[in-house]
């Protein structure tokens, strides 16, 4: 897999430092909104032949990346495809963060035939989603 990745990664849109750091999505509640900022990404971690570690957010369906590397302090994101995944997600963690990092209890869902929103706090827009039912 690895070496898939390795050639999508190969011509970025974009590369810039990143906010947030991505390890962040190797906890439970920074997965979950990273899930519903993204719908369809995957976290991915990978290893080079001489034993580097490679971070990457990977949607298949939408052919998107973004691919992380650290100097051991600050992390750089380099993104390509249609759908920026990191800047979404990014924005998602930010709100999140600002918001005082709630955890799972203050998720609030609404369902209908159409759709299902979640959103959290008081301040629906700076942490909502929809995701429209097929």
């Amino acid at each position: 897999m690895a070496g898939d990745l390795t050639a999508r990664t190969a011509y970025p849109d974009s590369e810039r430092e990143a906010k947030v750091p991505p390890v962040l999505l190797e906890e439970w509640m920074p997965a979950f909104l990273a899930q519903l900022a993204a719908p369809g990404a995957q976290f991915v971690r990978a290893a080079t032949s001489d034993g580097a570690q490679l971070l990457y957010v990977f949607d298949p369906e939408r052919e998107s990346f973004a691919e992380f590397t650290s100097d051991g302090e600050d992390w750089a994101v380099r993104q390509g495809g249609p759908v920026a995944l990191w800047d979404n997600i990014e924005q998602a963690l930010t709100a999140w963060q600002n918001a005082g990092s709630p955890d799972i209890t203050a998720v609030q869902l609404h369902i209908t035939a159409e759709a299902h929103t979640y959103w959290i706090g008081d301040n629906p827009a700076a942490l909502r989603w929809q995701h429209p039912l097929a």
